[in-house]
């Protein structure tokens, strides 16, 4: 069974969680490399226990599958840990913090938390000033910078290393999402005033609305898109979960954000999608409604993957001449540290090798 195929089965275990039998030539290992790709190891696990389809796998296939579950429920206490850590540290000088993408719809979405483990916390604060104070603060537990971000950058990563091993990574955002072209969308206040609290965490870290939470999932998998990231089933099986709790009022909302933000034709490609591949119920309505809308927003939701003309869209969002010729130096020319940071260690003669041939491959593709 090549890739292909395997993700395929994947996406029907989750879909129903009763799927035809995986064929015995796929090795655990196999098997759970595929799902850690997709990022569902125990959201599969616990889909095919819930529905009948346990004994589509072998017993080998089946132990592998709940060993690594349990892994996983462990780790998030670890990640548990870090959040309530981190809250704290927070909390105690005044910094307002919206948890943002899997480690917050673990705690108020998924029915158990550890199904939706993500690599790293993803941590929105109100500004770039407050992202330099979390950051100083949060050196203190161990968290170091892993490069300065130029100003057109809206994230800060830190990392935590213990005995020479990373143990966690966070990215501290200015902005909802990285890219110019979505950058000013939401702005911090509008998001906080309609954050919900977070079960067992203090009142400083909150998360997103759902409606919100809703949009971002779209808009972040459209970034994902951008910058050619594989789709991964996880972050459709999000998007079903957040629309099987959204009712009439919830639909009614996003698509008057939807208008209002001109994201409407973002949001109906990743709701599509999610649709076809697991199943996610979106009332024909509310489709009907965003691809109305989609037809009378300047960007091509069709596109989204077409990183040439993202790009051009990303330099048009940008206010004046001045800011575009400064968006492009900071793209055409990271630091250092950023450029090992994408591409590993080496002199940077390599590194810059690296960039050309990556730079040249997307202009071509």
């Amino acid at each position: 069974m090549d890739d292909a195929s395997l993700r395929d089965w994947l996406a029907a275990a989750l879909y129903s969680g009763r799927p035809p039998p995986l064929l015995d030539t796929v090795t655990s290992q196999q098997l759970l490399e595929a799902a850690e790709r997709e990022g569902i190891t125990a959201l599969l696990e616990a889909r095919l226990r819930a529905e009948g389809g346990w004994g589509a796998l072998t017993e080998d296939q089946r132990d592998a599958l709940q060993a690594h579950a349990r892994g996983l429920a462990a780790q998030w206490l670890l990640r548990v840990t870090d959040l309530r850590q981190i809250e704290q540290a927070l909390g105690a000088t005044g910094v307002r913090v919206v948890l943002l993408k899997g480690s917050a719809l673990a705690l108020w979405l998924y029915p158990q938390p550890h199904l939706r483990m993500g690599g790293d916390i993803d941590l929105l604060l109100e500004s770039r000033a407050a992202v330099t104070q979390a950051a100083d603060v949060l050196s203190a537990q161990g968290y170091a910078r892993v490069f300065e971000p130029g100003d057109t950058h809206f994230e800060l990563t830190l990392r935590r290393s213990v005995d020479g091993v990373m143990r966690a990574e966070l990215d501290l955002h200015s902005r909802l999402l990285n890219a110019a072209a979505y950058a000013d969308i939401f702005g911090f206040e509008e998001l906080w005033a309609s954050a919900q609290a977070l079960p067992g965490m203090g009142a400083s870290l909150r998360a997103l609305s759902p409606v919100h939470a809703l949009a971002h999932a779209c808009l972040n998998r459209a970034l994902d898109m951008q910058n050619a990231i594989p789709d991964r089933l996880k972050l459709l099986y999000d998007l079903r979960l957040l629309a099987a709790r959204s009712g009439a009022e919830d639909w009614d909302a996003l698509c008057a954000l939807a208008q209002d933000k001109h994201i409407a034709g973002v949001c109906l490609r990743s709701l599509e999608d999610a649709a076809r591949t697991l199943g996610a119920v979106v009332p024909a309505e509310v489709s009907n409604r965003l691809r109305t809308l989609a037809t009378a927003e300047p960007l091509d939701a069709t596109r989204l993957d077409d990183w040439r003309y993202m790009q051009w869209q990303n330099l048009r969002a940008l206010p004046s001449l001045g800011a575009r010729l400064h968006w492009l130096r900071q793209r055409l020319l990271p630091g250092a540290a950023q450029l090992r940071a994408l591409y590993g260690d080496g002199p940077l003669w390599r590194l810059w090798l690296r960039r050309l041939g990556r730079g040249v491959k997307r202009l071509f593709a």
